[in-house]
This record gives C-alpha cells, sequence and structure tokens, in this order.
C-alpha cells in the first residue's frame, strides 16, 4: 500500500508521521510526506519520500513578520491581518494543490488537522482518509474538555460540547478551499465543519499515536479512536556529546532539565533557583537550554548543551524536569524516570495535569510558582523509592507496545474493509 501524509505546523507535528512512515517503507509499503521545506532533511534522511508544500510554519516564524505576530498577535493584529492575506492564505491555497498532486496514486491519506482539505481531496480521488492528530484534540468525549480550551473538568455533557469548535476550524479558510473544490477538484462548494468527523457516508477513523494507559478512564471514544501508543524516531547514530558523556561519568545520575522551544519569563532567576537547589540537596544537572533564554557556563554542577538525544540521555539521569511536550513527556516515561512538568502552552497544561493524576509525574507547576525550595523538594521526591516503582511500571507498559507496527496493520485493514468505517 502507499501511504500519503500530509501535515503543517511544528517538528511536533511531524514526527509522528515521518516515524509511522519509516516503519511502513521497513516493512515494503511506500510512504510520501508532504510538509514544508524545513522539514526536508528529517524525512529523506529516514528515507520516505518528500514533497513539499508552499506553508511552512517554521520558515514563517523566522521572518520578521511570523517573529512579531508569534510573540504579540494582539499588538500586531494589523500586521497578521495584511501578513495572512498577502502571505499565508496564497501559500495555503497552493498547498492544496501539492497535496492533491502528491496523493495522486496512494491508497489511503494520513492527515494532521492544520491540513485543511484532505477530506475533499480523499473523496474526489476515492480512498479513505484517517486523521491523527499528535494530542487528543478531536474526537469528542465526556471525561475531559477540549485541551486547546481549558483542563478544567466540565462535567461530561459539557465536556464533550467544548470539542464543537473543531468544527469552526476551516471557517477562516472556507473560501479558499471551495475555490480549490470547484477549479481544481470540480466539486460544488460545502459549509465549514462538514468533514469534521465523516467524509458524508462514514466516519473518519481517528488514530492518536499515544499509550492506552495513559486513557483508561476514557470509554466514550467507544471503538471510534485508535490508541497504539507512542511513536518514537529513534536513530542509531544518535549518540551524546563528549562533554555529557564526561559529565555523566563524573558523579550520580544528575536531573535533566529542558524546555525545549519554550521561551522563560524570567530564564535569569529560574537558572539562579536551579542552582541554588541542587547546592542544597547535592545534585547535579544537564540543562538543555533549546529556546529558553537561559544563559548558562558548565561547571561541576551544572552542565550545559543547547540539545542532546532524549532516547540517549533520559535513561542516564536521576529524572527530568520539562515543559510537557508530548514527544518529550513520551520519552521520560519510556526511560522510566521521574518527571516533573512545567507546563507553558498549548496540550502542555493538559499532559501535566493528567500525569500527576494518574501518579506518573511529580506534581506539577508553573514558572512563576518555581522556588529554589520547590525544586529542592522535587530533586529529593525523585529518589524516592514509590516515585520511582511508579515511573518503572509505565516503562514497562510504555515499552512493550508495538505502536508504529500496529498502526500499519490498521491502515490496511482501512484499505481493505472500507465498509467497516
Amino acid at each position: 500500500m502507499k501511504v500519503c501524509f500530509f501535515t503543517l505546523g511544528t517538528r511536533g507535528d511531524v514526527q509522528p508521521y515521518v516515524a509511522l512512515g519509516r516503519e511502513l517503507i521497513r516493512e515494503g509499503h511506500k510512504a510520501v510526506i508532504c510538509v514544508g521545506e524545513s522539514f526536508r532533511q528529517l524525512v529523506a534522511s529516514n528515507g520516505i519520500d518528500f514533497v513539499p508544500t508552499t506553508s511552512d510554519l517554521m520558515a514563517i516564524a523566522v521572518t520578521p513578520e511570523g517573529k512579531a505576530i508569534l510573540e504579540h498577535p494582539i499588538k500586531n493584529l494589523k500586521l497578521a491581518l495584511n501578513y495572512s492575506k498577502q502571505v499565508i492564505n496564497p501559500a495555503y491555497r497552493k498547498t492544496l494543490e501539492e497535496f492533491y498532486a502528491a496523493a495522486s496514486d496512494a491508497d489511503v491519506i494520513v492527515y494532521h488537522p492544520k491540513a485543511l482539505g484532505a477530506v475533499d481531496i480523499a473523496i474526489k480521488l476515492g480512498i479513505s482518509c484517517v486523521s491523527m492528530p499528535p494530542v487528543p484534540i478531536t474526537y469528542p468525549v465526556s471525561e475531559f474538555a477540549n485541551l486547546a480550551l481549558t483542563t478544567k473538568n466540565l462535567g461530561k455533557w459539557l465536556n464533550k460540547a467544548t470539542y464543537r469548535i473543531n468544527e469552526k476550524a476551516e471557517i477562516s479558510q472556507i473560501n479558499l478551499i471551495n475555490d480549490f473544490r470547484e477549479k481544481v477538484l470540480q466539486l460544488p462548494k460545502r459549509k465549514a465543519g462538514l468533514y469534521t468527523y465523516t467524509d458524508g457516508k462514514k466516519e473518519i477513523p481517528t488514530v492518536y499515536p499515544l499509550c492506552k494507559a495513559l486513557f483508561l478512564d476514557v470509554s466514550s471514544w467507544d471503538g471510534h479512536v485508535f490508541l497504539p501508543g507512542f511513536f518514537f524516531l529513534d536513530s542509531e547514530g544518535e549518540t551524546l556529546s563528549e562533554e555529557v558523556e564526561q559529565f555523566l561519568a563524573a558523579g550520580n545520575p544528575p536531573v535533566a532539565v529542558t524546555f525545549s522551544s519554550m521561551p522563560l519569563a524570567n530564564p535569569v532567576r529560574l537558572l539562579e533557583d536551579l542552582r541554588i537547589a541542587l547546592e542544597t540537596t547535592g545534585n547535579r544537572a544537564i540543562l538543555l537550554t533549546g529556546n529558553s533564554g537561559i544563559v548558562c557556563e558548565s561547571d561541576d554542577l551544572i552542565c550545559t548543551v543547547k540539545a542532546a538525544p532524549h532516547s540517549a540521555l533520559f535513561p542516564l539521569v536521576k529524572g527530568v524536569i520539562h515543559h510537557g511536550g508530548v514527544g518529550t513527556m513520551a520519552a521520560a516515561l519510556r526511560a522510566g524516570k521521574p518527571q516533573m512538568i512545567i507546563p507553558f502552552s498549548v496540550d502542555q497544561p493538559f499532559w501535566a495535569k493528567r500525569l500527576y493524576r494518574l501518579g506518573y509525574s511529580l506534581k506539577p507547576m508553573r514558572e512563576k510558582e518555581v522556588t529554589a525550595a520547590a525544586l529542592a523538594k522535587t530533586f529529593t521526591e525523585m529518589g524516592d523509592s514509590d516515585v520511582s516503582r511508579w515511573s518503572e511500571e509505565i516503562a514497562a507498559i510504555v515499552c512493550n507496545e508495538n505502536a508504529t507496527i500496529d498502526t500499519v496493520k490498521y491502515l490496511a485493514e482501512i484499505i481493505e474493509h472500507t465498509d467497516k468505517f
């Protein structure tokens, strides 16, 4: 079979598709990923065919206009509207045609919800499509609200109602989609949100590349959502730098601290609190600065590097403090290490709250709540035998999953028995 992936966004929006695409290739199938030019190397280096899209969020984010809009969207509202009209919308309209061309000989389309128009294309081509969001944000459930809106439990009815917002996601782009439908697909105009959950005839299958053990309390998916486990994109070439290796060898396992692409509001204060907490408790840390804004020279207490492969580093540390991104969280769970989340935005508060409630992480805190005393308490708790046992228990579950292998089988079944869905 040939699977065509449509996705747009950041690395977190792309990596799960690369992991699944690599498994497809390994099993003798074909895969092509349509995404912005920024991800050509990531896709191609894993042996997957790459089709660039004109829409490229990562490229936009580094332009002066993109930076201004992302950092201060309200303040730069006029700029955002003009930029959308002149740059973003024309690029998206062209991307729709690029999606269509790439899927011309595919058996199934697997798409990110940001890739609007995917269902329209599948209908025109007469093939199946599968929605695969990296986080549980699309299919309506009663156990928790749409994480894009709140992490509060609003009650069964209101929780489920919050997912209606997904039907509005196309509103700003529906004119572009309809122009594409009429001029390229030769289909009539349609209303926004029509294909949020069905293609007009049958329900669209949903895959969440997440561990089922984190959602044992959710029954209202009722078999409509497939949770195969986390998709990991490990590479044999992922090794630690000599500096990190030497630091690890120089003492007891340190704590890993990473905020990935999340900028801290006060990086200087957090670094000061971190240093005091480490000195107080006799711990050390490997600090992955990323885009946090932290500036720190390496010494005997803290080893500072821009980044390091989580698959290589996390199994060797005492615990992990991080921002709550799903990829970092999954890597910490698989490594069987205690973790504490300092969430910022998007899905991060959801994971912080859920993991703590399930007993798979220490009590989360916002950046403004971080103090030297609070960090010291976290470091001490990471050494607790019960905390270690819970971490090892969930690690055993995560490590026993065959997520990408099972998803390949799932896609093959969809293609073979489309009438089942």
